[in-house]
């Protein structure tokens, strides 16, 4: 069972509502690119998403993306 579906994680509720609002490829797209301007945000010194206060949420967030998109991959034919 996915995160999502599971309800584990920080992004269990926000993957849950793209899949079923946007649909599966929508999210999948929107996923890669979140979890890339994640990354990069994380790893900017100049960006907020560097700091201490922020850093953890973040890569908590990229977590979750990696393990919703390893989810994918499995269930792909």
């Amino acid at each position: 069972m996915n995160a999502a579906r599971a309800g584990v994680g920080v992004e269990a509720a926000r993957l849950a509502f793209l899949v079923a609002r946007d649909g599966e490829t929508a999210a999948l797209a929107w996923v890669r690119r979140t979890l890339a301007v994640y990354r990069r945000a994380v790893l900017d010194r100049a960006h907020f998403a560097s700091t201490p206060g922020y850093r953890r949420g973040f890569l908590a967030s990229c977590a979750d993306f990696r393990r919703w998109l390893a989810t994918r991959r499995r269930n792909d034919p």
